[in-house]
């Protein structure tokens, strides 16, 4: 019969146990507080990533508090710094990016950081309540895990050597091993910061080439006096963006029949104001919104375009509430960043609506309507508000019962062109029911009765007119012309405006418009402190009678985001100049005479545009820049 451990044995080792189990049981029960539900649904598979997790967050945490058990050893207060370093950090980064963003920092909200010692902390706003209690409420669990295993652990000098000598093992082990990391997120949030530092890491150090371009870093936005605000009419301001939308798929203009993609909101706003020949300045997301919320131009240095304010700051100035609701993923490529630290009251991102929202397509759009309708009254009047949907980027959200553009079909090969640009229309008819049902709820408060809505969307997408699929590799119609239109309820505009708007139904504008139209609406564009803002901007007031008549640029390469596929250009009235990578000459085309741009009318029927593009862009898109490898295109 074997013999049964004494009781004061087996307590004191359960006792000793304790503080080593402590550092796990934080990770575990605030995955039960935060993501309980979550977890309790994953697959089997996931469930055992997440398990593996907890055991190597075992391993990790519990080798290094053994480690730092030791009262009267210098390694061991080595080991218990970093313990104390590493908990703080990771424990504090996690719990305040999950409070901010509802969704842990992983691979890809590290990958695309230039700055190693900001991403130490996820490029959190430090200064803020909510990120420093976790910063604290770590500080302080780390401070009582030491404490009690200095008390109760009390290793022998021999198996305490040996833990010393596993602690670089755990570590590194820690950094080998996969994590869970797109979407599900299966692996707990310990095992995600230390497999994204690593990423970031190994990035910075040319081991890998996930992230050879820029993308979005965190702004610093320049400060903006106080402002005073004097709209020609008391109202509200909202900015409804739409994702990859072409301008030939919307009912712009009211119209009855209504053939094309957007019934919903034809029916809804049937008083709206056409833009037809509004056109983006560039087929990337990041780099239109910058030109939409901005007004600065894209050719614009990387310090100018991270700290330039944008239309929410000027709004703040001048006592305006603020709000910004997306579907949009903004884990995707850094973009996080660029809205982290707006002024506003109220707002979500896809993780906020949908823990696993697609890092493409983000959360459903009908998620983001059922959030601006639950949060829409809470907003103080005057306000500036932007929704951002998301579903008609690639790789789409599609319903069978919402898809009346047939022959439909997600392949993307030549000979089903024709039925993959239904499926795509398919899919803005779904999103734009959503758009539809929000501007409906919105019209029926008394607030939305005083609310001027401008519409667009950030650039358009292509189906193989000019040998592209998708967006950000041209400036070709299909990916620029985006138009929009603007909604004002009786009284909220003046005559002046009203009749402005309606000149503007086929005269060129541009989006780098927008920001003065939406200031001028705001009543901002008259304040005598903005001078030095708008000076930056080359856009006129859609609002007003003067057009923007000089050269305007255009691209798809910026310091907010670098590209992989270069391709730039100039317009100035009907006259475009473009060039893409395998081009050493700019294409000429009169988009109104031409609005398929099939004729290349030849650098010389453009002049000066050729010439002053390329004053203003380094190179020609084919001179491979310092760094990258040259591309054989065939020529």
């Amino acid at each position: 019969m074997k013999r049964l451990v004494p009781r004061g044995r087996a307590s004191r080792f359960f006792l000793a146990m304790t503080p080593l189990l402590l550092p796990t049981a934080w990770v575990f029960f605030g995955e039960v507080a935060r993501r309980g539900r979550h977890i309790a649904g994953l697959s089997f598979y996931y469930q055992k990533a997440f398990w593996g997790g907890i055991i190597q967050s075992f391993v990790f945490w519990g080798v290094l508090v053994y480690a730092a058990s030791r009262r009267d050893s210098f390694l061991s207060s080595v080991c218990a710094g970093l313990f104390f370093m590493l908990f703080v950090v990771i424990m504090g980064t996690e719990g305040a990016f999950f409070a901010m963003w509802n969704t842990y920092l992983g691979v890809h909200g590290q990958i695309h950081s230039k700055n190693f010692v900001q991403s130490i902390v996820g490029t959190l706003p430090l200064e803020r309540g909510l990120v420093m209690f976790h910063f604290a409420a770590a500080f302080a669990a780390a401070s009582i895990i030491l404490v009690t295993a200095r008390r109760v652990v009390e290793p022998g000098k021999w198996k305490h050597r040996i833990g010393v000598l596993l602690v670089p093992g755990v570590i590194y082990g820690s950094l080998q091993i996969p994590t869970s990391y797109q979407g599900v997120q299966a692996s707990p949030p310990d095992a995600l910061y230390i497999h994204g530092l690593r990423a970031l890491a190994d990035e910075l150090r040319d081991i890998t080439n996930e992230s050879p371009d820029l993308r979005v870093q965190r702004r610093k936005p320049e400060p903006v006096p106080d402002l005073e605000a004097h709209p020609s009419r008391q109202r509200n301001v909202l900015l409804i963006v739409q994702e990859s939308q072409r301008g030939d798929v919307v009912c712009v203009e009211p119209d009855r029949r209504c053939d094309r993609a957007t019934p919903w909101t034809n029916a809804v706003v049937p008083n709206r104001l056409p833009l037809m020949q509004l056109r983006s300045n560039a087929s990337t997301t990041a780099i239109s919104i910058s030109n939409i919320w901005s007004g600065v131009p894209p050719i614009e240095s990387r310090e100018l375009l991270h700290s330039v304010p944008l239309l929410w700051d000027y709004a703040h100035a001048a006592g305006w509430d603020n709000a910004y609701w997306t579907s949009q993923n903004l884990m995707f490529g850094n973009a996080r960043q660029y809205i982290q630290d707006l002024p506003i009251s109220h707002g979500c991102i896809a993780t906020h609506l949908d823990m696993m929202a697609d890092l493409d397509f983000g959360a459903h759009d009908e998620l983001v309507t059922e959030r601006v309708k639950e949060e829409w009254s809470e907003m103080k009047e005057p306000f500036f508000a932007v929704v951002h949907y998301s579903n008609v980027h690639y790789p789409y959200v599609y319903d069978e019962e919402l898809a009346p553009f047939r022959p439909s079909e997600m392949d993307k090969s030549a000979d089903k062109n024709t039925d993959f640009f239904n499926y795509y229309k398919n899919v803005v008819h779904r999103s734009d029911l959503n758009v539809a049902e929000m501007i409906r709820a919105i019209r029926e408060t008394d607030a939305g009765k005083r609310t001027v809505i401008v519409y667009t969307s950030d650039h358009g997408e292509s189906f193989r007119e000019h040998w592209q699929m998708g967006h950000t590799s041209a400036l070709f119609d299909e990916e620029v012309l985006v138009q929009g239109w603007i909604d004002a309820p009786p009284g909220t505009l003046s005559p002046e405006e009203e009749e402005s708007i309606r000149n503007a139904k086929q005269e060129l504008v541009w989006h780098l418009d927008l920001a003065p139209t939406l200031l001028d609406l705001m009543g901002l564009w008259d304040e005598p402190k903005m001078a030095p803002f708008k000076a930056r901007m080359i856009g006129h007031p859609i609002t007003r009678p003067e057009r923007t008549v000089q050269p305007v640029p255009m691209t798809n390469c910026t310091w907010v985001w670098e590209c992989s596929f270069r391709n730039w250009g100039l317009m100035q009235g009907s006259r475009k100049v473009e060039a893409r990578e395998w081009d050493g000459t700019y294409h000429c085309f009169d988009v109104v005479a031409d609005p398929e741009e099939r004729v290349d009318l030849g650098e010389r029927t453009c002049a000066p545009l050729p010439d002053l593009a390329r004053e203003m862009f380094p190179a020609m898109p084919n001179v491979t820049p310092p760094g990258r490898a040259p591309v054989d295109w065939g020529k």
